[in-house]
């Protein structure tokens, strides 16, 4: 497992629920080895949106899960997903709206609580364990799963003065469009760490 995700093995049981989550049944994807697929715009994603220079853009998921049985004889629920698409971000030389593209894919190994989680050391380079119950937010592990993929160098837009932000930006900025109403949000990779820090 890669150390980038070692917060959200723990960040699906601890978030406030979202009424705009996209749940699906666990049982349904790994036992029944269904697959599941959709796509959000950039403005249906509110974790990444301090990053965002455009509403532009386009985020395509695909989650599909089977059962399979550990060393020990054990049966580990798993899913795997895979994002795709593009968003627009700030570049973080010109500070002018560049294309991203996604290419991401994880593969999720499913535990039921913290106390069945195996020691990072013990775990695959490419899977990651994470606690999860009868349903799996798909929104929430897609906007994850986005902001670790951002360079660290990317620029939040809020924190930027209206003097070098794009016209659509300071036009959203101006209007409360963004939904911050003029006012600063936590970032989303301050809330990993606040994550960290009470694990």
């Amino acid at each position: 497992m890669t150390t980038r995700h070692a917060d959200y093995r723990r960040s699906n049981a601890t978030k406030a629920a979202d009424q705009t989550s996209v749940l699906i049944s666990v049982d349904r994807l790994t036992r029944l080895g269904d697959a599941v697929k959709g796509s959000f715009s950039p403005t249906m994603l509110p974790e990444i949106a301090d990053y965002l220079a455009a509403d532009t853009g386009q985020v395509d998921y695909c989650v599909t899960g089977n059962i399979q049985s550990d060393q020990s004889g054990r049966q580990q629920k798993q899913l795997r997903c895979i994002i795709s698409g593009w968003i627009e971000v700030l570049d973080a030389v010109t500070l002018m709206p560049s294309r991203f593209e996604l290419d991401i894919e994880s593969r999720l190994v499913l535990v039921s609580s913290e106390d069945d989680l195996p020691p990072l050391e013990d775990e695959a380079d490419d899977e990651d364990f994470i606690v999860c119950g009868q349903e799996f937010d798909v929104k929430a592990h897609v906007q994850e799963e986005i902001l670790l993929s951002l360079p660290s160098t990317t620029p939040r837009n809020q924190t930027l003065p209206d003097s070098i932000l794009p016209k659509t930006l300071r036009t959203a900025r101006s209007s409360g469009a963004d939904g911050t109403n003029g006012q600063q949000r936590e970032s989303p990779f301050a809330k990993l760490q606040s994550l960290k820090k009470t694990s």
